[in-house]
């Protein structure tokens, strides 16, 4: 109210040192500056504006987008935005049925493995995460076998699930679960592309095991390239300030609508920083998760492999590992084909190099996905370069009815 006062005096004596007074003015000052008590001042660039509140802490902020110029008609067509005390508690529990903890038991080895999350997004079973939760980057066999044990928020025990797709490059893979009971909650996939450093990001997943952790940050950055964290490739990825700790890798990255905007990775080291994290935005790995989210139930969406990109730092331990490694400098490899998969029936095997895919020659993961776009349950054309062999073309097609 004192606030109050002060602008009311000001906008008088201002007024005053005119030589004709705004009477036309007067009933908009007055709807204005006399609001049914209690209330506060809400400050923008272009006007003062009064809000009626029962607190501070339970009213709705109101803000004015200002881009446009001051007129009637702008203020009339102004977009409002409201951001309430439930705002981000609403946007979580969109989200939090859909969220994982993700355990990859260590073969061979008496650890209980790597601990990650992972997103719903199909009904049916399908788990979205990180590749490096599943599968060790530094080692060329696959660690866990492709067994993993979920667990979902609404679920009381861990369910057995099988990686079915994994991209190391882009450090996402796909986990099939087995047959849920009862339609899984999926969360609902947004955009990445029109972030803005400053807009309001929530992490979500489980870390140190503590499921149904959420944490609260802004975009730091949009793009920030991998070759910045020492990384290789041509990734860029979210930068954020959320808490992100051992744990969270592979859980959604949401706006304040509960949309899933990327992957949550890695942060940096505590010991070097705080507040530094990163995420795969969504909008890069569109062409892999779109078709899970839209296929049909007799359609089968995975490829049933683990790729790889071939760069200058493993091509000689790709040659040394793989006896049928072509003296390929580019491409994408094959690490690993389940079998019964899309991939397997086609012909695929371990050890190939995918240089061309729907007629479009490839040298990465990121080059594959663009050229397959997210089309869904339609078969492709694969050429694939084996040791002494010329380009093979082969069709992968996606209609199997049998997921295990």
């Amino acid at each position: 109210m004192a606030g109050i006062a002060v602008a009311r005096s000001g906008l008088f004596h201002a007024n005053a040192s005119k030589s004709k007074p705004l009477a036309a003015n007067t009933p908009q000052l007055r709807k204005e500056f006399t609001p049914p008590p209690p209330a506060f001042i809400s400050l923008n660039q272009r006007r003062h504006e009064v809000l009626p509140s029962q607190s501070l802490q339970t009213s709705w902020i109101r803000c004015y987008d200002t881009s446009k110029a001051a007129s009637a008609k702008s203020e009339e067509n102004a977009k409002l935005a409201y951001f309430g005390r439930d705002t981000i508690a609403h946007a979580a529990a969109k989200t939090a049925p859909a969220v994982a903890r993700l355990c990859a038991p260590n073969r061979g080895q008496n650890v209980d493995g790597e601990i990650g999350s992972g997103t719903a997004i199909h009904k049916d079973g399908y788990i979205l995460t990180c590749a490096h939760v599943v599968f060790d980057k530094t080692n060329m066999v696959y660690s866990a076998d492709g067994q993993v044990l979920v667990r979902l928020q609404e679920a009381k025990k861990d369910v057995v699930g099988q990686v079915v797709d994994a991209y190391v490059d882009l450090d996402i893979a796909i986990v099939k679960t087995e047959k849920p009971t009862s339609p899984l909650s999926t969360a609902k996939v947004g955009s990445s592309s029109k972030l803005r450093p400053g807009d309001w990001a929530i992490a979500m997943g489980c870390p140190l095991s503590l499921q149904h952790t959420v944490t609260l940050g802004i975009i730091s950055c949009v793009h920030r390239a991998g070759n910045e964290l020492g990384l290789e490739g041509m990734m860029e990825y979210l930068q954020t300030d959320c808490a992100i700790n051992p744990g969270n890798s592979g859980g959604p990255l949401c706006n304040v609508d509960g949309e899933v905007i990327g992957v949550n990775v890695e942060n940096v080291k505590p010991d070097i920083a705080s507040g530094v994290s990163f995420a795969v935005p969504v909008d890069l790995i569109s062409a892999i998760i779109k078709p899970f989210q839209n296929f049909h139930r007799l359609v089968r969406p995975d490829f049933g492999w683990i790729v790889r990109n071939i760069s200058g730092e493993n091509f000689e331990a790709l040659k040394q590992s793989y006896p049928t490694f072509p003296n390929a400098k580019d491409g994408v490899f094959v690490q690993k084909v389940f079998k019964g998969s899309p991939a397997d029936h086609a012909g695929i095997r371990t050890g190939d190099v995918i240089v061309g895919f729907n007629g479009k020659q490839v040298r990465n993961i990121k080059e594959m996905m663009d050229a397959r776009g997210e089309r869904y349950g339609e078969s492709v054309i694969v050429n694939v370069k084996r040791a002494r062999d010329a380009p093979v073309p082969l069709a992968i097609t996606f209609k199997e009815k049998d997921v295990a």
